[in-house]
């Protein structure tokens, strides 16, 4: 009889894409929560939603990144010029130089 390698393969991405996927939802998850503990606009979540992703993705560190709001900051230093809000947060209250120059 002939040994076909194919269900072995078959498996193994099945398995690779079943892991993949609950990764994506452990960081989404994740990622959710931070948004929702700093009060991040719901309308920048799903970005954010994505960003941390990626860095979870890319890092070797993995789901032991330090989950907090500097995680928001930092993708709000990269990505501000592609928004007109001035902050990302939804309890945001200007300066009185940010409204002076404005």
């Amino acid at each position: 009889m002939i040994n076909n390698p194919l269900p072995d393969q078959v498996m193994q991405e099945n398995d690779e894409y079943y892991l993949s996927e609950q990764f994506y939802e452990h960081c989404r998850d994740k990622a959710i929560e931070i948004a929702v503990k700093s009060n991040l606009l719901p309308e920048l979540i799903d970005d954010f939603i994505e960003y941390f992703t990626d860095i979870c993705s890319e890092s070797d560190e993995g789901f032991s990144l330090i989950n907090d709001k500097s995680l928001i900051d930092d993708w709000w230093e990269e990505n501000s010029d592609m928004y007109e809000n001035p902050s990302p947060y939804e309890d945001y209250e200007p300066t009185d130089y940010e409204i002076m120059t404005n």
